[in-house]
C-alpha cells in the first residue's frame, strides 16, 4: 500500500508540448544566463603564470582537452597520496648483443605498472650494419610509456641525439649539436629581450613541398617508444605551420614550429601579421582574400579582432599619447595659432563619426584629434562638429596650451561657441573657404539670363578679394578697397571716396585700349548682380574673420590623409576608428619634414597633380619617400604588451 501510494503521489513528467519552443521574457533570459554563468564560473581555475607549463604538459601528453590534463595530474597526486614512499622499478631490456638495464625514476607511481610481460621488437639504432632480425626481448613490470608524462621526462641515460637522430659520439659534434641546440631554442617562448629582434627579423613565404623536402633530410629511423616507423605530417595553425614526426601508434618523436610562441599561446607571426594590417591602413577582409587566392595559411577573423582589441589598439593609443605630450611640451609657454577642421566618415546625415583635428599653424604638427559619435549628439549629425571642436579645444586648454587664435571654416555654430565660451581667443575664417563661396555665388549669378558677361569677371573678383584681405589691416580699409571694384568693372578708375581712409582711385597702371575682356555697363543686370553679391550685408559682416589672412590648406591635406587609414567605404567601431585616426596623425607628424628630391644636376624634381574640378595640371616639388621607422617601435611595443600580460 505504501509503495503504491508513494508511486501514485509522485508527479509524472509532463509531455512535451508540440509547436514552437517557449519564448522567455527578457527578465527570465537574464536570470537563466546568470545561472549558467554561475555554473561555468565554478569550473574555472586561474593558474596565472603557470599557463606556459600547463600548455607544455598538454603537448607532451598529446591530449586535446584541459580536462584530460587535470585528470592526469589528479590521478598522479592520488597515487602519491596512497603510498608514503614510491617503489623503485627496473625496466630490463634484453638486446641482441646482451642485456642492459635502464633504471626508472623513483617517483614512478606503482599503480601505473602493468602486471605481466609484453613483447616488443627491439633493434640496435646506433649501428645500422647490425643484423636487425627482430629478436624479441622481455620487459618485466613495464611502465606505460604512451600515456604517462613521467615516462618521457624521467628515463635515465637517454640521449636524443643517439636514440632519435641516430648520432653517435664518433660523429662530428659541431654540426649536429648545433642543430639540436637550434631546435630547442625555437621551441622556447619569447622573452622581453627577444621583442626587438623579432620585430626586425625577416619573414619568408615557404611552399609546403619545399618545406617537406627539407624536413625529410632529418632522418629519424624508429620511434623511441614502440620502435615503429615514423612519418612526417604538416599541421597548419593560423599563419604558422607545425612539422610533426609521429609513428602509427601516435607517439611524437620530434616536433618543429615555424614561429616562436609568445607566452606559450600566441604565435609571433599571427601577432605581427595582425599588427601590420592595421599599421599599413589595410582591411582584414581584403588581405584575407588575397591570402585565400594565394592558398596562403592565414589567421582567422576572430584571432585578428581579438589581437586588435587587446594588444594593437591600446599600443597605438599609448604611442599617440606620448607623441602628443612631447609636442605639447615643446609648445609650452608659447602663444599658438591653431587650425581646426572637421571631417565626417560618411556623406550627409548618414555620417556616424566626426573627426576634428587641430594643427599648429607654425610647425604644421597635429596637436589633437577628437572623434565624436553621432549617438553622443542625440543622433543629430550637424551638431557633431561643434561638439568635437568644443571637446578638443577644452582638452588643449587643460594641457596649459596658450591658444591665441583659432582658424576654422565659416561654421556659424563654432563662431557662436567661441564668442560665448572662449571670448579671449581670436577666431578667424579660412580665406580659401571664403573665396570659394564668393566665386560660387558669382558663377551662379552669371548663369542667369543676360548675365553671361559677368562670368569672365569671376576669377578677377575672387583674386581681388584675396588681395584686399591680405593688404587691409582693418575693416574700414578693406571696405574702401573693396568698394572700388564697383567702379573698376565699368571702366571708372577714379571716384569720390567717402570714408577718408583710402583714396578713391585704382592702383593699377594705365589700361590698354585693346582688351579681350569687355567692360560691364553701369546699371546693367550683370553689374547689378555683382554689386548685390559683393555688397551683401551678411558677407560684409564676416569680413573681420578674414583679415588675419589664414588658410587651413595643410590641415585639409591631413584630412584627406585620414582616408588612407580609415576609408569611408568601410565601417569601424568607435575604438578602431579612433585608433586608425591616431595612426594617420602619427604618420603625418613623422613624415612632416621630408626633404625635396633633386636630380644629379641639383635641380628640383617635380610631379604633376591633376585637379578634377578645374581640369588643370599643377607641378609640385617631389619629396623623399616615406620610411615608416616608427612602425618598428610600435611593433616591438605590441610584443612587449603581449608578454607583459
Amino acid at each position: 500500500m505504501s509503495s503504491s501510494s508513494s508511486s501514485s503521489s509522485s508527479p509524472s513528467p509532463q509531455p512535451r508540448r508540440p509547436g514552437r519552443p517557449t519564448i522567455y521574457s527578457p527578465l527570465e533570459k537574464k536570470r537563466r544566463r546568470k545561472s549558467l554563468e554561475r555554473k561555468r564560473a565554478q569550473s574555472r581555475i586561474c593558474i596565472r603564470e603557470q599557463i606556459g607549463r600547463w600548455m607544455s604538459l598538454r603537448e607532451t601528453l598529446n591530449v586535446f582537452s584541459h580536462a584530460e590534463v587535470a585528470k592526469f595530474l589528479l590521478d598522479l597526486y592520488d597515487n602519491y597520496e596512497n603510498r608514503d614512499v614510491c617503489k623503485e622499478s627496473e625496466v630490463k631490456i634484453q638486446e641482441a648483443d646482451g642485456n642492459s638495464t635502464l633504471n626508472a625514476e623513483k617517483d614512478v607511481p606503482e599503480t601505473s605498472l602493468i602486471a605481466g610481460t609484453e613483447r616488443l621488437l627491439c633493434e640496435n639504432l646506433e649501428d645500422e650494419s647490425t643484423d636487425s632480425s627482430g629478436e624479441e626481448c622481455t620487459i618485466d613490470n613495464e611502465y606505460d610509456l604512451s600515456k604517462s608524462f613521467s615516462s618521457v621526462k624521467h628515463l635515465k641515460n637517454v640521449s636524443i641525439a643517439e636514440d632519435i637522430l641516430g648520432i653517435t659520439d664518433e660523429c662530428d659534434d659541431g654540426s649536429q649539436g648545433d642543430f639540436i641546440e637550434t631546435f630547442e631554442e625555437t621551441t622556447h617562448d619569447m622573452t622581453l629581450d627577444d621583442t626587438q629582434d623579432i620585430s626586425h627579423e625577416k619573414i619568408h613565404i615557404v611552399y609546403e613541398r619545399s618545406l617537406l623536402q627539407l624536413a625529410k633530410k632529418i632522418v629519424i629511423p624508429k620511434c623511441m617508444y614502440c620502435a615503429g616507423e615514423v612519418d612526417i605530417s604538416v599541421q597548419p595553425v593560423s599563419s604558422c605551420v607545425h612539422l610533426i614526426w609521429k609513428c602509427s601508434a601516435g607517439h611524437i618523436a620530434f616536433e618543429w614550429s615555424s614561429q616562436p610562441l609568445v607566452k606559450g599561446q600566441t604565435h609571433a607571426g599571427d601577432l605581427a601579421l595582425s599588427a601590420a594590417i592595421i599599421l599599413s591602413g589595410n582591411n582584414f577582409g581584403k588581405i584575407s582574400q588575397m591570402a585565400n587566392f594565394m592558398k596562403l595559411t592565414f589567421i582567422s577573423a576572430s584571432t585578428f579582432f581579438r589581437m586588435q582589441r587587446h594588444f594593437i589598439v591600446p599600443t597605438i593609443e599609448s604611442f599617440w599619447c606620448r607623441m602628443k605630450q612631447h609636442i605639447l611640451e615643446e609648445l609650452h609657454g608659447k602663444e599658438v595659432v591653431l587650425m581646426g577642421d572637421g571631417c565626417m566618415d560618411g556623406p550627409g546625415h548618414s555620417a556616424q563619426y566626426c573627426v576634428y583635428s587641430f594643427m599648429d599653424l607654425e610647425t604644421k604638427q597635429i596637436l589633437a584629434i577628437e572623434i565624436v559619435d553621432k549617438r553622443k549628439t542625440q543622433l543629430n549629425s550637424p551638431f557633431m562638429e561643434k561638439e568635437a571642436f568644443r571637446r578638443g579645444l577644452q582638452k588643449l586648454l587643460d594641457e596649459q596650451l596658450m591658444v591665441k587664435e583659432v582658424v576654422t571654416d565659416s561654421h556659424t555654430q563654432i563662431s557662436a561657441l567661441i564668442t560665448k565660451k572662449f571670448p579671449c581667443i581670436i577666431h578667424s575664417y579660412d580665406i580659401w573657404g571664403g573665396a570659394k563661396n564668393l566665386g560660387n555665388k558669382l558663377i551662379e549669378a552669371s548663369r542667369q539670363k543676360d548675365c553671361r558677361r559677368l562670368l569672365q569677371w569671376c576669377s578677377d573678383i575672387v583674386n581681388y578679394f584675396w588681395f584686399c584681405c591680405k593688404e587691409a589691416n582693418s575693416y574700414e580699409k578693406f571696405i574702401g578697397m573693396w568698394c572700388g571694384l564697383v567702379h573698376h568693372v565699368v571702366n571708372e578708375h577714379q571716384w569720390a571716396s567717402g570714408n577718408g581712409i583710402i583714396e578713391g582711385r585704382c592702383k593699377h597702371g594705365p589700361q590698354m585700349d585693346e582688351r579681350e575682356k569687355e567692360w560691364l555697363e553701369k546699371g546693367s543686370k550683370p553689374h547689378t548682380e555683382m554689386c548685390r553679391i559683393i555688397l551683401d550685408k551678411k558677407f560684409l559682416r564676416n569680413i573681420p574673420y578674414f583679415l588675419q589672412f589664414r588658410s587651413t590648406f595643410d590641415l585639409e591635406q591631413f584630412q584627406q590623409h585620414v582616408h588612407m587609414y580609415a576609408p569611408k567605404r568601410f565601417e569601424y567601431t568607435y575604438t578602431i576608428y579612433r585608433a586608425r585616426c591616431f595612426l594617420a596623425a602619427i604618420d603625418y607628424n613623422m613624415h612632416l619634414n621630408r626633404q625635396t628630391m633633386h636630380n644629379q644636376q641639383n635641380q628640383l624634381i617635380y610631379r604633376r597633380i591633376y585637379h578634377r574640378k578645374s581640369g588643370r595640371w599643377t607641378l609640385v616639388p617631389k619629396k623623399e619617400n616615406k620610411h615608416y621607422v616608427y612602425t618598428d617601435d610600435i611593433m616591438e611595443e605590441i610584443f612587449q604588451r603581449r608578454l607583459g600580460m
